[in-house]
């Protein structure tokens, strides 16, 4: 008695690769925002603590603590510093594009801030650093507000276009 080939036919086989391209075809542009949004949501918090840690530190140590950019902009990544000496480094994001402005959303660019020894932001207006991709316009973007006060907030923008900043 001849007993049955056990195993997968050819066709089986096929059936399922197709069914596996497809759900891959369907799930790969909701990965991909996926990624870009966890990025923007990991240099927003990136960038709201290095700012809430400047302001402790400022306030223990009560002397000026500044945030700087690491290079030629913020997207290359930012210091805290305490006189020459650095408490803290971030390295560069790919793909993320930081700009600043003040917090009314006027075009004014920073490249340092600094804490006063009581914790409080050096310009009168407060700076808004808006954070967002390039690549992928119809992701929204991430901002940190620093109100003149020294405290930071994140929030998310809620009309689609980045160039106006967070406005809700």
């Amino acid at each position: 008695m001849r007993r049955a080939a056990a195993g997968f036919t050819i066709i089986e086989l096929l059936i399922v690769l197709i069914i596996v391209g497809i759900l891959a075809t369907v799930a790969a542009p909701n990965l991909r925002d996926f990624v870009v949004r966890n990025r923007l949501k990991t240099a927003a918090s990136d960038l709201h603590f290095a700012l809430a840690f400047a302001r402790s530190e400022a306030i223990k140590r009560n002397a000026a603590v500044t945030v700087e950019h690491n290079g030629g902009d913020w997207t290359q990544g930012w210091l805290v510093k305490a006189g020459p000496d650095t408490l803290s480094a971030q390295d560069p994001y790919a793909q993320i594009v930081i700009t600043t402005r003040n917090a009314a959303y006027g075009s004014k660019t920073f490249s340092a801030i600094t804490f006063s020894g009581t914790g409080r932001e050096g310009s009168s207006d407060g700076v808004a650093f808006i954070i967002a991709t390039a690549e992928y316009p119809m992701i929204p973007a991430r901002c940190v507000v620093l109100d003149p006060s020294g405290r930071p907030t994140v929030r998310q923008d809620k009309n689609g276009n980045s160039s106006d900043g967070c406005n809700i």
